[in-house]
């Protein structure tokens, strides 16, 4: 799998972890880490306070035994909330396996893949799958990858940058991550671009507020906690932190085909009484094709 130093844009030699260039690069616990000097330095004082204040927090997952059955093998933790974050990520599965329906050993490109735990699904079906997330934790990030049994590559790199990679995907998975950046729509628009003719993105937990009145605030007051509690800013580079109607829109003049999560039906149904709510979906598109356009001109929701 051919990829290209972010500091040049040569191809780097995957054997020997070095660009004709001289940069050179390294292979931690089978996570190679691709990073632009600059930014890996940025990255690495991020992830350090990070994982402190995960750790303090109890939110890495310390129990190897667990991970080969994720998402399931953690539904019935201690921590309510991580209940609730496990059961939405089998939710997104269940998604994710049904867009892919009969598509077999297909090329597939996980973004924003945390633990690796979708990536170890799909490779368990035949898939050939790269994960690529900020964090290389073992316990909170790619660094999991050996305790799964299932074989598939993992990149530390610059979500934002995906040109280092190859293009051609087969299907891409944006993992419960569009919220976190800069311009979710233009990263939409660019992603679809390393899709191969009749390829598929998929995205999973999107969650859309039609009155962000509450969900702004609430935001805002975690950032002033992370930095009045730990010195630390709450995200990685500039965001929202949420999507609105106005992103749904967008979205779907970008031909994504949204549709609400069948499991969350009733919660659904809530958000649209109580207009503070999140309306819970998620999206697809598939290069090449467009979806027959609903009264209004937009794509159906």
């Amino acid at each position: 799998m051919p990829v290209l130093c972010p500091n040049c844009r040569e191809p780097i030699d995957l054997t020997v972890l070095v660009c004709p260039s001289g940069h050179r690069f390294a292979c931690q616990d089978g996570v190679l880490m691709l990073l632009e000097a600059e930014f890996g330095r940025r990255l690495k004082a991020f992830t350090a306070r990070l994982n402190v204040i995960r750790a303090a927090e109890r939110k890495r997952l310390m129990d190897v035994s667990a991970y080969e059955g994720l998402p399931f093998s953690q539904l019935d933790c201690d921590d309510a909330g991580g209940r609730l974050e496990w059961r939405l990520r089998g939710y997104d599965l269940e998604i994710v396996l049904r867009r892919l329906g009969r598509r077999r050993q297909q090329r597939i490109l996980d973004v924003g893949a945390w633990n690796g735990w979708l990536s170890h699904r799909l490779a368990a079906q035949g898939h050939d799958v790269t994960a690529v997330d900020y964090f290389v934790d073992e316990y909170d990030g790619l660094g999991a990858r050996k305790f799964y049994s299932t074989n598939w590559r993992a990149i530390q790199m610059d979500l934002t940058d995906l040109s280092v990679l190859p293009s051609g995907y087969d299907v891409i998975v944006l993992n419960r991550c569009l919220q976190f950046f800069t311009d979710p729509i233009a990263y939409v628009a660019g992603v679809k671009q390393l899709l191969s003719p009749g390829g598929m993105l998929i995205i999973t937990g999107l969650q859309f507020f039609q009155d962000a009145s509450v969900k702004a605030p609430n935001v805002a007051a975690q950032r002033r906690s992370y930095r009045e509690r730990y010195g630390f800013e709450l995200f990685l580079k500039p965001t929202k932190g949420y999507l609105d109607f106005d992103d749904k829109q967008r979205l779907q003049a970008q031909r994504v085909t949204l549709k609400p999560y069948p499991q969350l039906w009733l919660t659904n149904i809530k958000s649209i009484f109580n207009r503070t709510l999140p309306r819970h979906m998620y999206g697809y598109v598939v290069a090449g094709w467009a979806p027959t356009p609903s009264i209004g001109g937009r794509g159906a929701a």
